[in-house]
């Protein structure tokens, strides 16, 4: 009996002749269906009959057969997706630098994802597209923008698909593919004010996954990668809630406070800001709302503002640290000392935004006209100018190096008493933009006012009276 080769369909597949999907272990059918995925690839023989009657289908030599464990089982990798493992892959190499690493910018979650591409079709799509984007640093003269939507919107068609099977919606290589996403939303269009639309569905997203610290190490640092986004967004949007408990537990790491980090402990200061701002924006409208309790809330956010100061001087002390003149003749030694060098210059950068955006809320209900604001008010033109300055020192790691300096310059807008200093803000801060996106004169016209926090100057009780 002549043995003709027969297909490599899993069992369960070929037991309801169903088409097998051959390219992934397990199998998208039984992945979705959650039910073992036995004989994936296994090559199985038929044995006719000389006459050409009656057939019975069996493996190979089955006296001999050894059953392989599943993780022997590999796809075909096709050209497609080796490419798009290795251009990601060069993306998040610590030896490329900090001016256009992946990883240093969007979050460590990032070197974990080359080992999950082709495994959720919604990922690879936005693996692409945020390969695609990153062409314009390697591409200058290419207009990048439309290959880019093109394929964003095949992302989100992968992504919906994604989302409609209940199986793949909750796995992390999804939850990846939308965070990819949101990083993509930069490329693509031009702000020409704070848009917190994406954070509000990231706030979503972590209000569903639960704490961080419970998640696989993968999930825990996707999760971790949306939050610092999330906070910094609910201090310009109403739309973004979280009642005090719920940002303590987002920021849950699980370390002792002695071994958390400045970044860590200044972070852990900003998440008591929006829901204050909330109550002290609550209490300038409200017409009948006594001194007394302007008072308490005035004497709370400058509690908030004494205990970041301590994280705050150590960012100050470290980035000095790290101002020190190193020399080294050797190249990989250089890339870790910009990467240092740069790190501590975006911390402390950000630690003077924050203090700006608590000092905003002591204005608001203080009153930007009363003396006893004037000091703070010294204090947020001070730190303004001292981000304008770092700004510049932070070109050098542009593009995706400095990204963050942007919400850093915002920040220095808002604080900014000196038109001379708000300018020089502004004018940065649409600089930077242009790593992104070509420049538009129509966005040069921004305004603070297109900027504003939930409570701030501009919300004093004088004004919301008015």
């Amino acid at each position: 009996m002549p043995g003709v080769p027969s297909g490599r369909g899993c069992d369960a597949c070929r037991k309801q002749k169903k088409k097998c999907d051959l390219s992934t272990h397990p199998c998208p059918r039984c992945r979705r269906l959650d039910i073992p995925c036995i004989g994936l690839g296994q090559q199985r023989y038929k044995f006719v009959k000389a006459e050409g009657s009656s057939c019975s289908l069996v493996p190979a030599r089955p006296q001999t057969r050894t059953v392989l464990p599943q993780t022997h089982v590999f796809r075909s990798l096709s050209n497609e997706h080796t490419q798009r493992v290795s251009a990601f892959t060069d993306k998040i190499n610590p030896l490329i630098g900090v001016k256009f690493n992946l990883a240093w910018t969007y979050g460590d979650y990032l070197v974990d994802v080359p080992a999950r591409l082709g495994t959720n079709e919604a990922l690879d799509k936005a693996a692409d597209t945020l390969l695609a984007a990153l062409q314009r640093y390697s591409s200058p003269a290419v207009e990048v923008t439309l290959l880019v939507l093109e394929k964003y919107t095949l992302a989100l068609a992968a992504l919906r698909m994604c989302l409609d099977d209940p199986v793949t919606a909750r796995s992390c290589e999804t939850l990846a593919a939308i965070v990819l996403l949101l990083s993509c939303q930069q490329f693509l269009w031009k702000p020409t004010r704070v848009s917190t639309a994406h954070s509000e569905g990231a706030a979503q997203i972590l209000r569903l996954r639960g704490r961080p610290g419970t998640c696989e190490p993968f999930e825990r640092n996707l999760l971790l990668a949306l939050r610092g986004v999330v906070l910094l967004q609910s201090l310009f949007s109403d739309n973004i809630i979280f009642t005090d408990r719920e940002w303590l537990e987002v920021f849950e790491t699980g370390q002792d406070q002695d071994t958390l980090s400045p970044e860590g402990r200044a972070i852990q200061c900003l998440t008591r800001a929006p829901n204050l701002m909330r109550r002290a924006k609550a209490a300038l409208i409200a017409a009948d709302a006594s001194e007394s309790h302007l008072m308490e809330l005035r004497d709370e956010s400058q509690r908030l503002r004494d205990d970041l100061e301590p994280h705050l001087t150590t960012l100050r002390q470290r980035l000095g640290v790290a101002n020190s003149p190193t020399v080294s003749n050797d190249p990989n030694a250089t890339v870790w000392l910009d990467l240092r060098h740069c790190h501590f210059l975006r911390s402390y950068s950000l630690g003077l935004a924050m203090a700006i955006i608590i000092n905003e809320i002591v204005i608001a209900v203080t009153g930007d006209g009363d003396g006893d604001a004037s000091p703070v008010l010294q204090e947020s033109e001070l730190f303004s100018g001292e981000i304008v300055r770092l700004a510049h020192i932070a070109s050098q790691y542009r593009p995706l190096g400095a990204s963050s300096l942007g919400l850093c310059l915002i920040a220095a807008e808002i604080g900014a008493s000196d038109p001379g200093t708000k300018s020089a803000a502004r004018q940065l801060r649409l600089e930077y933009e242009t790593d992104f996106h070509a420049p538009d004169a129509r966005t040069s016209t921004t305004t603070t006012t297109e900027l504003q926090l939930i409570c701030g100057r501009c919300t004093t009780r004088a004004r919301m009276l008015q």
